[in-house]
């Protein structure tokens, strides 16, 4: 419990010291996300020949889940390397150190999200109880996003030419995942390899689907809780095993 609440002081230090002397803060990103929704929508509902109060919404729900997975795991990615004064001098445990990272993301998540009802609220899409579902798929997204953040922070570490290799592939997971455009728009639909084998696209679904009005297929929940019991399995061996020598590594 001591680890989460340093964990949680310094994440709310961290977000605080980003928008030092900025009036309006971490809403800032807020409405720079608010644009380029507005934006894209707009271009990309006529390029795809959607409704735009259907693909507005699909769009923003999109967009602001993908940011904060890929955020979390990038900003996970380097939880140890940014962490390197605080490692040399205290030992805590690494949960604290992504656990840091994790809670920030959280925080920007939470200030972006905003945007989601006031779309449907302007796009006239009313409230429909199956949205609740989106409750317990963020809580599994945000258990996968933990082992996951385990694990990359171990591995950035250990080999510094990883982040930035990570960096260009979620670059190009992008473009690869359904978020500026949707499964049905692709042969196969959701049965074609690329959203089957896309991780992301499960992540995506377990919230996105229920905002959209849409029950989460048990495919993509079998996915996910798959992905969370046997990775945390494995981040649980390899951070045991490599924990002590994090303080070398930095």
């Amino acid at each position: 419990m001591t680890s989460l609440r340093i964990a949680r002081m310094l994440a709310v230090q961290d977000l605080s010291m980003s928008y030092r002397r900025s009036t309006l803060g971490p809403f800032w990103l807020t409405i720079s996300t608010a644009v380029q929704i507005a934006t894209i929508g707009i271009v990309f509902s006529t390029i795809f020949q959607s409704a735009v109060a259907d693909y507005v919404p699909y769009l923003a729900t999109s967009l602001i889940l993908f940011t904060f997975i890929t955020s979390a795991l990038t900003e996970s990615n380097l939880a140890f390397i940014s962490a390197d004064g605080i490692i040399r001098q205290v030992k805590f445990p690494p949960s604290m150190y992504v656990g840091r990272t994790l809670l920030k993301s959280l925080l920007i998540f939470a200030h972006n999200l905003v945007i989601v009802p006031i779309t449907f609220l302007v796009l006239g899409r009313g409230f429909d109880p199956v949205m609740l579902w989106a409750i317990p798929g963020l809580v599994l997204v945000v258990a996968n996003l933990w082992w996951m953040g385990h694990l990359l922070a171990l591995v950035s570490v250990r080999f510094r030419d990883f982040p930035p290799i990570f960096g260009s592939v979620v670059t190009i997971a992008f473009y690869f995942t359904p978020v500026m455009w949707m499964a049905e728009q692709i042969p196969g639909g959701n049965t074609n390899p690329l959203i089957v084998f896309n991780p992301l696209f499960h992540l995506l679904e377990l919230v996105r689907a229920p905002l959209m009005g849409e029950l989460t297929s048990a495919v993509s929940w079998s996915v996910c809780a798959t992905m969370f019991v046997l990775g945390s399995l494995v981040a649980l061996l390899v951070v045991r095993r490599h924990e002590h020598k994090i303080a070398l590594w930095v």
